[in-house]
């Protein structure tokens, strides 16, 4: 066994090494190797596959031609570095010559396999009748193949074609870091962030380091520096590295979320696992988290996540500045601090990270990055290439504050224009309000100066063309360019250049500084700059060419448009065109027809709300909304109020749905003042409702007992008999909530008669899921258990045909604690399995606590110590991260009892004194008894050394907390506790 595993470590590892090799030798138009490749992989491919092939090359150029033939099976292979369409068509030309009829083609690349859009796709199924993704292979696909051969054949493969190494070291690393951004110039100086970066890294106890800084500042170019010299390490033992920038410019106003970076990255850790051991990827955005730090523990990992300022709040809202508003990173981040591993987190952003306040110093590493010492800014301009005195250079630097990327700008600046010469530094034009004034912007504003003085100096191509680069938030890609260039009317000084006149804009651009080389040898697939020029550049274009900056984005919707295969496209993956569509759309001004021609029919499918129901695409969904509110959720485009109204109800549902509470209730605040305005009072009633959620998540009774009181006002006034009937059922549970079990009840009877004259028997979905609960409190005896359970079955029946998954989800909640109270324990088990199965897949993070805290507590009564706390800790993560007050208490209740059991009293006594001060706080008095019930399983241990420390406590006995508790049962009729009392106090339980 260990010989194959040599032999399979070896091949993987040289054909590693000669890819790398063909791809530097690129680098310097040295294509020696690709004609060695051609007769190496031909004995390797006859070896692996048994084939017969001899080098086929009949033309000289190698510009349409096959390769490598086996004539005895009929296979024809096309080896190439090169990956255009341009390449892929001729290869399949050429195989339509009757010389090779009833050949089987296919297209295996040097390098990584091409990625061709869904347009180029098509094109190349209608001219050749093939899915030409399945006649595509590169490495990957062979050393697959490899894997898989027979012990003997891959040991003898590796012997006869694959020179041995003295000594593998180690597994070989995966590295995809080309997403990161890249720097505009090597880096100068930071010699100590550097040293202090690598010691971390090395550092067992470290598990994190964030580079704080502003923009512009060299943030990339540490990084960049860095990877390179911990690369001459083989990364230390790392054998997994993934880069990923989430930075927005955020001149586009389009929400950013996580989602891109977590299907990036499973991609990228499931192409390098076997077939049959692929990473099973959750749907919902905040079950993606633990799932990542899982495979992070399984093998050493490094992940960089660039620029996460976006997901970040802005500094202007202080109480929140800086924490992640990203609720799946949110949860990564904590998940990634309470789990081990030799994985290593790198993170740079523009603010410092709140979460981070939760990490013991020890194992993580901030980096507040200043701008340059001067010395160094002057070492900078001198590899730039401009001249003069070092003290000449430093007053330059000096001038500019240290801001690096100013300094890059500056140092192209006068090496192209003055030969480099220093002084002409003099010239530059001086700061105005212009180029901003906040704390934020005191140094990326020299290089915005210098942008302006850049702008003048360029000609009209290459002008146009960094305006175009403005119109996107990330790299342009060949397909948008070619859009652009054919149907912008912006683009009509580019649509005359030959191919050597662009290559002189783009020589001209990169040697400035103000555009990022091309990757590789082979043809350019995006263009791309630093983020502050490319916002630059949009914010001029749409300034100064307003409707050409609105036709150019037109234009780009009618191409995302029209890119799906199916009009109705049935995944994720096929849906992200009409995303990117909707958001070109509304930056075109064409509001009304984004909305009415792509969001509203393909992506929400009407009244379906296919996107969120059917895929869970709710960040993708708050993506593509908030471009319809370019300045804020509060300042809605002019569009009709009704739809704007319609628009905010759903900003909130799924800013809800992603436990990011505090925003949607100040959305759905704006949609009530709204739909008060138009008088439209169902709608108004409806966003009432919510908003008592929203209010009750985070604790807020006073202000859900208003929410629902005005919902039932705006009920009343629709004269709408579903919404009078949904509003009785909203204020009753926050009655029940607070402790009013009397009040709740009558209420939900109200709501039970309305609903009866729609027809219906019983109460269903989340209200008649309140009323279960209230009844289950106050139920007596096993009858009235029962009749709580054929509620549920009754709400079952009816929403289980229409796949209603959370309303499904309740109903099974209800069924499984009414069994676990009929002592139906293996039974009420399994359907507490199907019910956290559906709330899962639904998707509802604000309802999903609640699910685990009904199982571990059911857990705790089977003394299933260890599922119960499994539970116990995924409802916590959602609590803490979305601040859910009322579920806190559930929290600590039911955990403190879990430390009574394993002993662990300190806990359990701080539990108590935190579930008293938050249900004072909230006003959550349905839980007084059961803190009673607990204060007096506390004071039945003998634990005298804890009296000092908690005196109340301490100040009565355990018979008088019972007592109290019994007293509050009989006051509000809570008599379900009973149960409670008889289960955990049977000597006590009688006398009620």
């Amino acid at each position: 066994m260990q010989n194959r595993q040599q032999a399979f470590n070896n091949i993987s590892r040289e054909l590693a090494i000669g890819i790398q090799d063909i791809k530097q030798r690129q680098a310097i138009q040295d294509y020696s190797l690709n004609i060695h490749a051609e007769n190496f992989f031909r004995d390797v491919f006859n070896w692996v596959y048994d084939c017969h092939f001899e080098n086929a090359n009949f033309q000289s150029a190698n510009a349409a031609c096959i390769d490598l033939l086996d004539t005895q099976q009929k296979l024809a292979y096309q080896i190439t570095s090169t990956t255009s369409k341009e390449k892929i068509v001729n290869t399949l030309q050429a195989l339509a010559k009757p010389e090779y009829q009833g050949y089987e083609i296919r297209i295996y690349y040097l390098l990584a396999k091409p990625y061709l859009s869904a347009k180029s796709k098509q094109e190349i199924r209608t001219d050749f009748a093939l899915n030409i993704d399945e006649y595509l292979f590169d490495c990957s696909d062979l050393i697959k193949d490899i894997n898989n051969l027979e012990t003997d054949k891959l040991i003898a493969l590796n012997h006869k074609y694959f020179k041995e190494t003295e000594q593998i070291t180690g597994d070989i690393v995966e590295v995809d870091i080309f997403h990161l951004p890249e720097p505009t110039t090597a880096l100068i100086g930071r010699k100590t962030e550097l040293k202090q970066l690598t010691e971390a890294f090395k550092n067992p106890n470290k598990r994190l380091a964030i580079i704080v800084a502003a923009g512009g500042i060299g943030k990339s170019a540490l990084t960049d520096e860095w990877l390179r010299q911990i690369e001459a390490q083989n990364y230390y033992g790392k054998t997994r590295v993934f880069g990923w920038s989430v930075y927005s410019q955020g001149s586009h106003n389009t929400f950013a979320d996580s989602q891109p970076f977590f299907s990036a990255v499973f991609e990228f850790l499931n192409k390098h696992r076997p077939k049959d051991d692929q990473i099973e990827i959750p749907k919902e955005e905040i079950e993606k988290a633990p799932v990542l730090v899982r495979c992070l523990q399984q093998m050493p990992c490094l992940l960089i996540l660039d620029g996460l300022e976006p997901l970040q709040n802005p500094e202007n809202l202080q109480a929140m500045s800086g924490e992640l508003k990203d609720s799946a990173l949110k949860e990564f981040i904590a998940c990634f601090r309470r789990t081990a591993g030799e994985s290593f987190v790198l993170l740079s952003s523009r603010q410092p990270l709140v979460e981070l306040k939760k990490w013991q110093a020890e194992h993580y590493l901030s980096l507040d990055l200043k701008t340059l010492p001067h010395d160094d800014g002057a070492d900078l301009l001198q590899a730039l290439g401009v001249t003069g005195k070092a003290a000449e250079r430093q007053v330059i630097s000096k001038d500019l504050n240290g801001h690096a990327l100013s300094l890059v700008l500056m140092g192209h600046l006068l090496s192209e224009h003055h030969q480099g010469d220093c002084r002409y530094a003099k010239e530059l034009p001086p700061l105005t309000s212009a180029h901003g004034d906040s704390d934020a912007e005191k140094d990326s504003r020299h290089a915005l100066r210098l942008l302006d003085y850049y702008d003048s100096l360029q000609d009209e191509a290459s002008r146009c063309f960094l305006q175009l680069l403005g119109l996107f938030d990330r790299s342009m890609n060949a397909a948008e360019k070619a859009i652009l260039i054919a149907n912008a009317n912006h683009a009509e000084p580019l649509r005359a250049l030959t191919d050597s006149e662009w290559k002189k804009v783009e020589q001209r651009l990169e040697k400035s500084g103000v555009l990022f080389g091309k990757k590789g040898s082979f043809e350019r697939l995006e263009w791309d700059t630093h983020p502050i020029i490319r916002a630059y550049f949009g914010e001029k274009f749409k300034e100064n060419y307003p409707e050409a900056f609105k036709q150019a984005h037109w234009g780009l919707f009618d191409y995302y448009q029209k890119l799906p295969e199916k009009e109705f496209p049935d995944n994720l993956d096929e849906m992200q065109p009409l995303y990117r569509a909707v958001v070109h759309g509304c930056l075109a001004g064409k509001y009304q027809q984004a909305l009415e021609n792509v969001f509203y029919p393909r992506i929400w499918r009407s009244d379906e709300s296919y996107s969120v129901h059917r895929l869970g695409a709710y960040s993708q969904d708050i993506t593509a909304l908030a471009a319809f509110f370019p300045s804020g959720w509060d300042k809605p485009v002019q569009s009709e109020p009704v739809q704007q109204a319609f628009m905010l109800s759903a900003v909130s549902f799924r800013l809800m749905s992603l436990g990011r509470l505090q925003e949607a209730i100040e959305a759905r605040k704006i949609g009530i003042k709204l739909s008060e305005k138009l008088g439209n009072w169902k709608t108004a009633s409806i966003a009432n409702h919510n908003l008592v959620e929203l209010y009750l998540s985070l604790g807020q009774l006073s202000l859900a007992h208003i929410a629902a009181q005005q919902a039932m006002k705006y009920a009343q006034r629709s004269e709408g008999t579903s919404e009078q009937m949904k509003s009785q059922c909203y204020l009753a549970t926050v009655l029940h909530r607070c402790g009013h079990l009397s009040e709740a009840y009558q209420h939900f009877q109200k709501a039970e008669e309305l609903d009866q004259s729609l027809g219906y028997h019983y109460l269903s979905s989340l209200g008649g899921f309140w009323y279960c609960i209230l009844l289950s409190d106050t139920a007596h005896d096993k009858t009235s258990l029962q009749a709580v359970e054929e509620r549920a079955y009754y709400s079952l029946d009816i929403f289980f045909s229409k796949n209603h998954l959370v309303s499904i989800a309740l109903d099974f909640l209800t069924v499984a604690s009414v069994g676990a109270a009929l002592k139906q324990f293996p039974q009420a088990e399994n359907i507490f399995q199907q019910a956290i199965q559906r709330i899962e897949k639904a998707g509802r993070t604000n309802e999903t606590p609640l699910f685990y805290l009904y199982r571990a507590d059911f857990f705790l009564t089977q003394n299933q110590l260890d599922p119960a706390l499994a539970d116990l800790n995924s409802a916590w993560e959602i609590i803490e991260r979305c601040g859910m007050k009322l579920y806190a208490v559930d929290y600590l209740l039911i955990h403190g009892r879990y430390c009574l059991d394993i002993k662990d009293h300190d806990t359990a006594l701080n539990h108590y004194e935190e579930a008293k001060q938050l249900i004072q706080e909230t006003g959550y008095h349905l839980r007084d008894a059961e803190l009673d019930l607990f204060a007096a399983q506390l004071r039945q241990l003998d634990l005298p050394e804890y009296q000092s420390i908690n005196p109340d406590l301490y100040s009565k006995n355990a018979d008088y907390y019972l007592q109290k508790a019994k007293k509050r049962i009989v006051e509000i009729g809570q008599w379900g506790l009973m149960r409670v009392i008889e289960r955990d106090f049977p000597e006590n339980s009688k006398g009620v």
